[in-house]
């Protein structure tokens, strides 16, 4: 049964064919658990002790930047092989850790789920690491199988492909947030946007419009405990040097449209003692910045995280700045902060919806 589940060459299943169309024939049962949850499979003195463990700690483990505490980008159960039954393989996230040069009594269970071709492979070839395996135990299941000779090579593998191996688990976050939020959206609204601003945008059910100004739009959803906010302006595209200054350009939004109704002087700012986190991105094809830090209001009455897109639209003229908040004071906000990025990674500019026309 172990040998039926991984293998190797460029790791291909040992099963065939047939074997594997019958077993999603049968109706693996839906994947459970949140969109940041992963069980982690392996040899407890590795993860605790070993130069393996600690990359995989700074892979899963490292905090989210731009939250206000400490929050890890995943949360990650250690499982021993042994203990791996029905309840922990309908993970929505598993990763599975194995080294041939380990011989403890879990490694050798580990091994077992790799023909004796593959172990072979593995031992000659340490330039093979992973496998990425979707529906491996149930659906809407991402497994990820990291494996090598040795934990000398595998520790490197996996501190030379971070990025890489985040994103697996990034991805299958997103698209898990997405068949969720996604499942009833605002069609009116989309549309009045569109018509308003000549842009595109998802807008989940709930939200609702704050502000509808020219250049400007404001929406919310707000609940008991928390409040999410998300904004979009945008302006004639005329100058590079606005990159270099994203934290000036995102001050000048917020004081003009984002105050106080009852008293204009109060107006949500940025939190100017902690640093704004930047990254180039590609967005949809165009080149943008990402930005992640804390906001609050000027009275110092609220505040929080928020994370943001400065995108450059060449063909249109147009540069847009898009950014998602959170408002929700003793609570978790890393699920909040996924869920506007999920909404701010449907937007679409004026030259994407004419390029779809």
């Amino acid at each position: 049964m172990y040998k039926c589940l991984i293998l190797a060459s460029l790791l291909v299943f040992s099963c065939s064919e047939s074997s594997r169309n019958k077993l999603k024939s049968e109706m693996l049962p839906n994947s459970r658990g949140e969109a940041d949850e992963i069980i982690l499979v392996a040899d407890s003195t590795q993860w605790v002790d070993s130069i393996v463990g600690k990359e995989l700690k700074k892979t899963f483990l490292t905090p989210m930047l731009g939250l206000p505490q400490d929050e890890p980008l995943f949360n990650v159960s250690k499982i021993s092989p042994k203990k791996l039954n029905s309840v922990f393989k309908s993970a929505k996230n598993m990763v599975f850790v194995m080294t041939l040069d380990s011989k403890t009594s879990e490694s050798q269970v580990l091994q077992k789920y790799f023909t004796d071709q593959s172990l072979d492979q593995i031992k000659k070839d340490t330039s093979m690491f992973f496998r990425v395996q979707k529906d491996l135990f149930a659906r809407g299941q991402t497994a990820l199988f990291l494996f090598s000779s040795s934990e000398e090579f595998l520790s490197k593998k996996i501190n030379y492909h971070r990025s890489q191996i985040r994103e697996i688990f990034e991805a299958s976050a997103r698209k898990s947030i997405r068949s969720k939020l996604f499942n009833s959206t605002r069609k009116q609204l989309e549309e009045r946007i569109t018509k308003d601003h000549n842009l595109k945008l998802t807008i989940p059910y709930g939200w609702e419009k704050a502000r509808n100004l020219k250049n400007f739009f404001w929406l919310r959803l707000i609940n008991a405990e928390t409040e999410q906010s998300l904004f979009v302006y945008y302006e004639p595209y005329t100058n590079q040097s606005i990159f270099n200054e994203i934290d000036l350009f995102r001050d000048k939004i917020t004081q003009k449209f984002l105050f106080d109704g009852e008293n204009p002087q109060v107006h949500i700012e940025r939190q100017p003692q902690i640093p704004v986190f930047t990254e180039r991105v590609n967005f949809n094809g165009h080149f943008a910045v990402e930005a992640r830090g804390l906001w609050r209001i000027s009275d110092l009455s609220r505040g929080g995280p928020f994370v943001s897109y400065t995108i450059v639209d060449e063909e249109a003229g147009l540069i847009y700045y898009i950014e998602g908040y959170v408002d929700s004071p003793g609570t978790r906000k890393k699920n909040l902060i996924r869920e506007l990025e999920a909404i701010l990674g449907t937007f679409r500019t004026k030259s994407d919806i004419s390029n779809l026309d």
